[in-house]
């Protein structure tokens, strides 16, 4: 039915910068090739691989879909080369139990867990046990489930990072007002367990470090905290903020190059 006559809508609520359409899934079954696309304000065709190796697609809303199958036709062989890096990066989650890996400042030690005793305290140490060789994460755990491993893994982890990072951050905050020429400093530092960021810093000052820092090479530790460091100066990722970061790390680039790396060699729990 047809009616020359209609009522009159509201108009629809405006979109904002940030509103998308719901993803769906699409295919090139010819080139075995399934993706998630979604259309949103963005003003040009844009593909991000994840380190898991799933595919992205975003679209403007004016752009027809034979278009957006064209353009990811045009970009297998970046495709391609994108997931293969990521699967040759991808590293395995921790296995919280007696004999697995945990690492501290870059190094892996293997886990060893001990009747909890009054008094005892995880020990880092090297050596030989048992035919094999250190170094150890001797950690009191009061039974040998992943749940009861993981729980006093993440409390050894904590505790240290809190007094490691502490020390860390007042020893390189020092050397920014030295480098920098300012007197700018932290009011404050936060220290927990992050599962995305390595770090952040507020515009109060406050610092926020991932508990997971500590188990990183110390070069690695140094470069996320002094980019919130420089953070306190520069509340951006401009050309001012990066000079910053490259006086204080002059070789900043190649350490967020290896940090990325790490990410995916050795994902966080």
């Amino acid at each position: 039915m047809f009616s020359l006559f209609t009522k009159k809508r509201r108009p629809a609520p405006k979109r904002t910068a940030r509103s998308a359409s719901p993803p769906q899934t699409l295919s090139l079954p010819e080139h075995g090739l399934s993706f998630a696309f979604q259309r949103d304000r963005c003003r040009t065709l844009r593909l991000t691989v994840k380190p898991d190796g799933s595919l992205l697609v975003k679209a403007p809303a004016a752009v027809p879909l034979d278009a957006v199958l064209d353009f990811v036709r045009s970009r297998l062989a970046w495709i391609r080369a994108k997931q293969d890096f990521f699967l040759s990066h991808r590293g395995e989650g921790p296995q919280f139990h007696d004999g697995g890996t945990v690492f501290f400042l870059g190094r892996p030690f293997t886990l060893r867990t001990v009747p909890p005793k009054r008094g005892a305290k995880p020990r880092l140490w090297g050596g030989q046990e048992d035919g094999h060789r250190g170094p150890f994460l001797e950690l009191p755990c009061k039974d040998g489930t992943p749940e009861a491993v993981e729980s006093a893994v993440k409390a050894w982890r904590l505790a240290l990072a809190k007094q490691g990072l502490a020390r860390r951050l007042a020893r390189l905050d020092e050397l920014a007002r030295l480098r920098l020429d300012d007197g700018a400093r932290p009011a404050g530092l936060t220290v927990r367990s992050l599962r995305r960021r390595w770090g952040s810093c507020t515009v109060r000052g406050q610092i926020t470090l991932a508990a997971q820092l500590i188990e990183l090479p110390l070069p690695l530790m140094d470069y996320v905290i002094c980019h919130e460091l420089c953070h306190l100066r520069r509340m951006d990722h401009s050309p001012a903020f990066r000079a910053a970061l490259l006086r204080l790390l002059p070789d900043a680039r190649e350490r967020e190059r290896r940090i990325r790396l790490w990410s995916l060699e050795h994902p966080r729990v």
